[in-house]
């Protein structure tokens, strides 16, 4: 069972992977069902949560700014198609803004993963943004400062491209981040970095640290006021 408690000044930041139906045979740590993600949400729009979008907390972060009371922001890492087929229904009924981090080389190259068709058309919604994930989901600290560099720009490049986007907001491939990466990841132009530690990110905002954020199992949220 995950908690969701208010807090007063501060963001949540939701962590999903896998929306698809699960059964003895592929239950894992990263997969959530349809039925329960859809009893998650409704938890969170009941226990009248600020579900923000994607823009919002950059604005936030440009303008040094606090988020309204209780303010949670959705995401999703890697771009597997299973978000478009069972989480982007869900997304679109309940009319709520998440976040998908995008592997820019990687989608379209496999059944498991989006279509760039598929992405333009969640982006389409109004609903659903997009930002980076890096080009190949690689591990950035095993990268050279070119390589690492490569990686951050080229998605950039392929986001704003394909749509039309300046991706400001990077999360890290597997969570992996050091001080060198962390320069690289502003250099190339973001401005605000995620990662993977739990915890709630409070205002005033500042960089000494990427975004915290929570990774949600196959549990339904219980939301405390």
């Amino acid at each position: 069972m995950i908690i969701f408690r208010k807090n007063r000044h501060g963001l949540c930041v939701l962590m999903y992977h896998h929306i698809h139906p699960v059964t003895d045979e592929n239950e894992s740590a990263f997969v959530v069902d349809p039925d329960v993600f859809r009893q998650q949400m409704d938890g969170l729009i009941d226990g009248k949560f600020h579900i923000v979008s994607l823009d919002e907390v950059e604005t936030a972060y440009r303008q040094k700014r606090q988020f309204p009371p209780s303010s949670v922001l959705i995401t999703f890492d890697d771009g597997w198609a299973d978000n478009y087929t069972h989480a982007f229904p869900i997304i679109a009924e309940k009319k709520i803004p998440v976040t998908i981090f995008l592997s820019t080389a990687l989608t379209g190259t496999e059944k498991d993963l989006l279509t760039w068709e598929q992405v333009r058309r969640m982006q389409a919604s109004g609903r659903v943004r997009f930002a980076s994930h890096g080009a190949h989901h690689k591990r950035l600290r095993d990268l050279s400062d070119d390589e690492a560099m490569e990686e951050l720009t080229a998605s950039r490049n392929k986001l704003k491209k394909e749509l039309g986007v300046e991706a400001l907001s990077f999360c890290y491939p597997y969570g992996a981040f050091d001080r060198r990466i962390r320069r690289l990841v502003f250099k190339a132009g973001y401005i605000i970095d995620f990662g993977t530690r739990k915890g709630i990110n409070r205002c005033c905002w500042n960089a000494r640290q990427p975004v915290k954020r929570k990774h949600v199992m196959n549990h339904q949220l219980q939301v405390m006021a």
